[in-house]
């Protein structure tokens, strides 16, 4: 690709992420993104096929890095001795709560163009494949307990689903409220201070 047809790329990816951030994904022109990129239709299909994968160009690399930190914090946790799952659950969480905030905040527009403007694509379920990672890690961890002879909860996979579910909406919740990062910082600190609280009742540790 020469310098010019980069310059243009770049500029038609500019462009649709101000369309895409002002109007969301399903409610976007192509026709109007084609105009203010100063390119035909025809020039246009020469870097992106359709509508769709003009999208994916602008959200698939961070939303697929956040998910790969997301789970690689779980996988560690799964791999721990059992009594530090234990003792260490709250401070393990916050550390990997901490390299996703700061991930989210290096590539704020695309999580909220994942977030808030991706009606009509794959990533308007973003947020229930990260919950599927939760539950699932919690179910393994339930598993641990039993293993150690302590009383695993009762945990039906809509309540898991719903406990996963609303912390993640409540995290994400800095970005569709464009929260300054210090700010936001101090909110998602309670907010998984909150959350482990509760977990931590509901699992019976003292």
């Amino acid at each position: 690709m020469t310098e010019q047809e980069q310059s243009t790329k770049e500029r038609i990816l500019q462009v649709a992420r101000e369309e895409f951030l002002r109007v969301g994904f399903q409610n976007s022109s192509l026709r109007s993104i084609v105009k203010a990129a100063g390119v035909t239709t025809g020039a246009f299909y020469g870097y992106f096929p359709d509508k769709l994968s003009l999208f994916d160009a602008l959200v698939k690399e961070p939303a697929e890095r956040l998910y790969e930190i997301y789970l690689k914090g779980h996988d560690y946790f799964a791999e721990l001795p059992p009594e530090r799952k234990i003792t260490e659950m709250k401070e393990i969480t916050k550390a990997d709560v901490i390299e996703c905030f700061h991930y989210v905040y290096e590539h704020f527009d695309a999580f909220k163009l994942i977030i808030c403007c991706s009606e009509g694509t794959s990533y308007e379920d973003y947020l229930h494949r990260l919950a599927e990672v939760e539950v699932n890690s919690s179910y393994t961890f339930f598993s641990c307990l039993e293993n150690m002879g302590r009383t695993a909860p009762v945990m039906p996979d809509d309540l898991n689903h719903m406990l996963a579910s609303a912390y993640l909406s409540g995290f994400f919740e800095i970005v569709v409220h464009d929260m300054p990062k210090e700010e936001a910082w101090t909110y998602v600190d309670k907010l998984t201070d909150f959350f482990a609280a509760g977990w931590k009742n509901l699992l019976g540790f003292s």
